[in-house]
């Protein structure tokens, strides 16, 4: 049972089971949080501060404690572009199109990993699975926050 539920987490609700891409359904599942997030009331700063802190820590605990036959940062874990996803949109303003600014943005930095992302991911850990895609995030993060001041002077 609780094999299950560190599965449940790891593979964000079933979506890293899903091909082709595993890592794109799980931005989306991510993405679906945050509409959800929104659609509730509670997409400020603090509540998508707390949902990353939530999902990364439980992320952590979950990665550690998956069955053996799970290869490291093996594909069907997908919690860590959940929360690659959720640092993109920390401190930006929830709306249709930043969160699928920050969804494109996101995924081209976790798939490319420029600017030594992929060095974060050399140690092999069950953290290390989630800080490259957290630094990811960042990247896009400031990436976002230079475009939308860019779009805001033209």
């Amino acid at each position: 049972m609780l094999n299950t539920f560190h599965i449940a987490i790891a593979s964000g609700l079933g979506a890293g089971f899903l091909r082709p891409g595993p890592g794109t359904w799980g931005t989306l599942v991510g993405a679906l949080m945050i509409y959800i997030l929104y659609l509730t009331g509670m997409s400020s700063h603090v509540h998508l501060l707390l949902l990353l802190i939530l999902v990364t820590l439980l992320g952590y605990v979950s990665i550690a404690r998956l069955p053996k036959d799970w290869e490291h940062d093996d594909q069907r874990i997908v919690v860590d572009e959940i929360a690659g996803l959720l640092t993109t949109l920390l401190w930006i303003p929830i709306n249709l199109t930043n969160v699928i600014l920050a969804f494109t943005l996101f995924r081209i930095y976790d798939i490319f990993k420029p600017f030594g992302i992929r060095k974060f991911d050399d140690s092999k850990t069950s953290w290390s699975v989630l800080v490259d895609d957290l630094v990811a995030g960042v990247y896009a993060n400031v990436t976002l926050r230079l475009l939308l001041i860019f779009l805001a002077w033209i």
